[in-house]
């Protein structure tokens, strides 16, 4: 019978100080998961009318610069990447590298720069992979810890806020994590209806795993977004987890930032049970 291979995370590469962040924090995922690791750089195509023999080019030269920046990450941190080459970043090339590299979760930084005149902020890059069945970790700064220990999720009313809660429950199974979750203080007798059923599911899904959590509700007439990352600051916490249509109305209200936090954005369509790391 052959060997189960490893599942991969994947890593935007651009050579830059933001995808070094990026590539630390998916070390420490690896490392704790026993993952491999994949540098993937996405390159402007050199046109329609480039030849296949320009384009073979092009992709064999950056792929021994990649091989380069592999050497010395085997020698940083005891871990050799597989490196990938591609032109154009569309929803479909990346689509076919998380299938063929059996990826289960991609880390990018504050920024990805596909060429000099191109630089991808995380929410672009998110809306144009948009439908990817695995979720993004957005990493602005080092990690702060030597593995998650605290993750804070905001809970709303909303009712696909099951599908967040999903991998919640797979995170803090498998690193051992303390699950922090606020909400909103809310005035409109519909939605606390709605939250009153969120919060039932959740005491009761994470009840039934022995998973270790609390609830604490935001200040009323304070911004529930910044009630969320001062609640996640005064508990030092690792991680923030959110749907992805969260995370762009987070982003649109702080489009600058840089918080030491980073943020799992949660498509709502992936599948936790195809992971066999998060088992």
């Amino acid at each position: 019978m052959s060997k189960k291979r490893k599942d991969v995370i994947i890593v935007p590469w651009d050579y830059t100080e933001s995808s070094e962040v990026a590539l630390m924090h998916a070390i420490q995922l690896a490392k704790e998961v026993n993952n491999h690791i994949m540098l993937s750089r996405f390159l402007e195509s050199p046109g329609l009318f480039a030849g296949k023999s320009k384009k073979e080019k092009i992709i064999a030269e950056e792929k021994e610069k990649l091989k380069v920046v592999g050497e010395r990450i085997l020698k940083e941190y005891n871990m050799n990447p597989f490196v990938h080459v591609e032109l154009g970043l569309s929803f479909k090339n990346f689509y076919g590298l998380v299938k063929d590299a059996n990826a289960n979760l991609i880390v990018i930084g504050g920024t990805y720069t596909i060429n000099s005149k191109s630089t991808l902020k995380p929410n672009k890059m998110i809306t144009r992979l948009k439908g990817l069945d695995i979720p993004f970790i957005v990493a602005q700064e080092k990690p702060a810890h030597a593995y998650y220990k605290e993750i804070v999720v905001p809970l709303d009313h909303d009712k696909n806020y099951k599908e967040t809660l999903n991998w919640v429950v797979y995170l803090s199974k498998y690193y051992n994590c303390n699950i922090n979750i606020i909400k909103p203080f809310l005035y409109d007798e519909y939605k606390k209806k709605d939250m009153a059923s969120n919060i039932y599911f959740t005491k009761r899904t994470l009840d039934k795993k022995n998973i270790i959590y609390g609830i604490k509700t935001a200040k009323k007439n304070k911004a529930f977004q910044d009630e969320v990352l001062k609640f996640a600051e005064n508990i030092d916490a690792d991680l923030i987890v959110m749907m992805v249509k969260k995370y762009k109305k987070f982003i649109s209200i702080k489009p600058d930032y840089k918080e030491r936090i980073p943020i799992m954005v949660v498509n709502r369509n992936s599948k936790i049970i195809k992971y066999g790391s998060f088992r």
